[in-house]
């Protein structure tokens, strides 16, 4: 609460012809009564004089901030004090436009009052300490010279050396130049005097975004209800009120990274917002999909909010189930161990399957209903690629105890030095109360070609293929296939 105090005082030090007086505010176990005076050519312009706010979220920590502000400028030149702006803005993405407005020079001033500034400007000055006894609570004033600041406080006191100083240091007054935050500084030439809403867009690090989705599947495992939910994060220090608020999936090319911020998430809050009334609309821009939230969002200088992208209640999905190291079509390969078979969710990003609208990429987890029970069991996570509409959608979220397999080397044979051939059985196992679809994957090594095969494969590339099979509850299935492989 010191520090909102002391921030709010400070408002004063920017507006021309005002004295800010200041008697035993604290700061970190530093006071100050001072005189300040602003540079009365300054015109501070801060964020009570927003008219609307935009901020567009990019990934990677990158955003845009687009602001109006209305202010009353004097023909001629005159010198904006832009406050409440991100200190992690890239200068040299700034604009600012306005009516009969020429920019001739504009620069980011971040001489951020704060102790150890305070302290780096009495160098060599004398302060004020105060030291409070113990036992009556009375104060005691003292004169100390400050002598070094860099890697400790060192005063003298009363003829003597002190260092890790106690009690309370007092200033005189604020030292010319500091700011109660990061101030925005533009030299402009104005046609004409009057009131002028001042267009401010910049590019700035500290404003992310992410997805998360949330997948509850039915006990059958046919259909889910999948909610995706938007994660925004600022960490620019700057509160942002009543903006339009919108989130540009994909990546942009970047020549530099955006500085990384240095404001630590403590305190960062979660709002969750479920309501289903109104949802963010998507358009595609630049070859982008860009998602607008509805309504106005606030969002604090150091905040994490959670807010909902879309909901789907009726996903048509089909559970398979897929083994990828069983075949072993290489010499040596004897016997390979008992292996359980990857869960694999798969549907299509098509309105006739549920869905139908581009998703961008994060991380989905997955729960299933229990039947006869009010509750879901969760089954995995997986990051989840942006899907295009029209796209396949594939999900692996983990093994299954109940659906196994085995393969086995039945023979193998060298044909020549760089030939040979064998053949492979393979077994599956399914130990569940349900019948399972299983692709056992194959991928062979050049110059191969399959001799016989007791169950059909699907070639699904030049080196790969795939067999599939159905294995009823409870039971058992079993497949082989005799290979060549010839590297003459």
């Amino acid at each position: 609460m010191e520090h909102e105090d002391m921030a709010q005082d400070l408002k004063a030090i920017k507006r021309p012809n005002l004295a800010l007086i200041v008697t035993g505010a604290m700061f970190g176990g530093v006071a100050f009564g001072a005189l300040a005076v602003a540079n009365a050519q300054e015109i501070p312009i801060g964020a009570d004089a927003n008219q609307s706010t935009e901020l567009v979220f990019y990934s990677n920590n990158l955003g845009q901030v687009s602001q109006t502000r209305r202010s009353k400028l004097s023909a001629g030149g005159s010198t904006l004090a832009l406050e409440d702006v991100s200190p992690h803005l890239l200068l040299d993405s700034l604009f600012i436009a306005g009516e009969g407005l020429r920019v001739r020079e504009q620069r980011l001033d971040q001489q951020v009052l704060s102790p150890q500034r305070l302290l780096e400007a009495s160098l060599g000055k004398t302060v004020t300490l105060i030291r409070s006894n113990p036992k009556t609570g009375e104060d005691r004033e003292l004169k100390a010279d400050v002598l070094a600041v860099r890697e400790g406080v060192v005063l003298r006191v009363e003829d003597k050396i002190e260092t890790g100083v106690s009690g309370r240091l007092v200033y005189d007054e604020i030292p010319e130049g500091l700011r109660a935050g990061p101030t925005l500084l533009a030299v402009v030439d104005s046609a004409k005097e009057g009131n002028k809403d001042l267009k401010l867009t910049y590019l700035t690090g500290g404003l992310d975004w992410r997805v998360t989705y949330v997948a509850d599947l039915d006990p059958n495992g046919e259909k889910l209800s999948l909610k995706a939910m938007a994660t925004l994060t600022n960490q620019t220090g700057v509160e942002f009120v009543d903006a339009d608020v919108r989130l540009v999936a994909g990546n942009v090319k970047r020549v530099q990274a955006a500085p990384a911020p240095r404001i630590a998430m403590m305190g960062a809050e979660s709002d969750m917002m479920h309501a289903k009334a109104a949802m963010p609309q998507r358009q595609s821009v630049a070859d982008r999909d860009v998602y607008r939230l509805p309504g106005k969002i606030n969002i604090g200088g150091v905040e994490t909010k959670q807010v909902t992208l879309l909901e789907n209640d009726a996903v048509e999905i089909e559970k398979r189930y897929r083994f990828q190291q069983l075949i072993q079509p290489y010499p040596g390969a004897d016997e390979t161990g008992r292996q359980q078979a990857d869960i694999v969710l798969k549907t299509e990003n098509t309105e006739s399957k549920g869905l139908g609208q581009p998703l961008p990429g994060g991380t989905i987890r997955v729960y299933q209903q229990v039947k006869d029970a009010n509750s879901s069991i969760f089954m995995g996570e997986e990051h989840m690629r942006a899907v295009p509409k029209g796209e396949e959608v594939e999900l692996v979220i983990g093994t299954a105890n109940q659906v196994t397999g085995r393969g086995k080397q039945l023979s193998y044979e060298n044909i020549s030095r760089n030939s040979y051939q064998l053949t492979q059985e393979i077994t599956l196992r399914n130990s569940g109360n349900k019948a399972v679809s299983v692709d056992v994957i194959g991928n062979m090594p050049r110059n191969w070609k399959i001799l016989h095969e007791s169950l059909k494969h699907e070639k699904k590339s030049a080196n790969k293929v795939i067999w599939t099979l159905n294995i009823p509850a409870e039971g058992k299935v079993s497949f082989d296939y005799k290979l060549r492989v010839s590297n003459e």
